[in-house]
């Protein structure tokens, strides 16, 4: 692996570089020996990544060069925002009508599905920060709903950090946004429950992977990624997961991303009856669950959504707190801040950005770790711009 940061002070260690790549038992020794526990890889410089499938991996090196040949205009945060709003509150009327149509048998309206995809797919590829910071702002009566849609969302992420292939990106995400249909099937009091599922319940509620593989079957076209997504993101590596109790390679490489994907969101958003964790918080969980998920996959899924997503709350080394408002493209340990709190006069500030990569600010500001917002009863999500326009 290369060794990204080493997580920790200057002066807590011997090495002459904080990048470098591990090619010694004598170097793994000499990390431990100095106490060092954490410490944060570049995914991009890592020879794991060569597990990932070959072809999947030649996208993935190529993706620079097909960037290029995309009509699609990258745009800061603050451009593209209210678009992706908009985008992300369509979306959600669509798919409410979605589960509505599926409870009265009804049809699904493919056309409006398909036309709301295509103008995320828009908005994402002018700005992934923008649609991925959106997934912070949440509302916990419609869990079912916009879950959907930031797995569609994470999966468009994971995804283009693969290829820039528009046409994979909409089938990715149609996955993730059409993965749970089946719950409309399924009772309300289940899927509406305010607590934990019983045992009894839980096995119910795991129908509905099926009930959502049946609802597609009616509908053409349909493509294998999509369905793959569907039918595999509760599947899990030491085949622990349903519905099948696939393990290892039978999953497929859509089934094994869309687990993380899920897991992911699923960690981050809070529920009747749990407070979700901090982004960052997820991905360390997932991280450590060697069991369950691709490692290699898992820190793919770290590289193209960042150490730091955008919408966490992390504090700064001068004593202030912000929100991380850019991160793609950007040195993972780098992103750009919103700094909006002093935490040792306890009292907000002016809003201002802050980029870390920033040459006058690579030794004058760093972030040293992520914020429960809970604990602080801060919002971050009230910081990112037109997060108040939000259905």
């Amino acid at each position: 692996m290369y060794v990204y940061d080493l997580n920790c002070d200057w002066t807590n260690h011997s090495f002459a570089l904080r990048e470098f790549k591990v090619t010694s038992q004598e170097q793994i020794d000499e990390i431990i020996k100095v106490g060092i526990e954490e410490l944060y890889i570049d995914t991009r410089k890592g020879s794991d990544i060569e597990c990932l499938d070959a072809e999947e991996t030649n996208n993935f090196k190529e993706s620079a060069e097909k960037e290029d040949a995309l009509s699609y205009k990258s745009k800061p945060l603050h451009e593209e925002l209210s678009n992706a709003v908009n985008v992300r509150n369509e979306m959600i009327k669509v798919l409410n009508s979605v589960f509505d149509n599926i409870t009265q048998g009804k049809s699904l309206p493919m056309g409006d599905i398909k036309s709301a995809m295509n103008n995320m797919v828009h908005s994402f590829m002018s700005s992934s920060d923008a649609s991925v910071g959106l997934i912070n702002i949440r509302k916990v009566e419609v869990y079912t709903v916009e879950h959907a849609v930031n797995v569609a969302i994470l999966m468009m992420a994971f995804e283009k950090n693969l290829t820039y292939d528009a046409e994979r990106l909409m089938q990715v995400g149609l996955g993730g946004l059409l993965m749970d249909i089946g719950k409309a099937r399924l009772p309300p009091y289940i899927v509406n429950k305010p607590s934990m599922l019983t045992e009894k319940e839980h096995a119910i509620a795991c129908r509905h992977v099926q009930l959502s593989l049946e609802v597609l079957s009616n509908i053409p076209d349909v493509s294998d990624v999509t369905l793959q997504i569907v039918a595999e993101h509760h599947e899990r590596m030491d085949g622990s997961g349903y519905p099948a109790g696939k393990k290892g390679d039978d999953i497929s490489l859509y089934g094994q991303m869309a687990a993380i994907a899920d897991a992911y969101d699923s960690l981050t958003s809070a529920r009747a009856y749990k407070r979700g964790v901090s982004p960052h918080a997820a991905l360390n969980r997932i991280i450590r669950n060697r069991a369950h998920y691709n490692n290699a996959l898992a820190q793919q899924f770290v590289n193209c959504i960042g150490i730091y997503p955008v919408g966490s709350l992390v504090a700064l080394s001068d004593g202030h707190f912000a929100v991380v408002v850019e991160s793609e493209g950007r040195r993972l340990l780098c992103p750009k801040v919103r700094v909006f709190y002093n935490s040792l006069k306890r009292k907000y500030v002016d809003p201002n950005d802050v980029d870390i990569a920033a040459p006058e600010n690579l030794n004058k500001v760093k972030i040293i770790g992520a914020i429960d917002p809970h604990k602080w009863n801060i919002k971050p999500g009230d910081f990112l711009d037109c997060a108040d326009c939000m259905t």
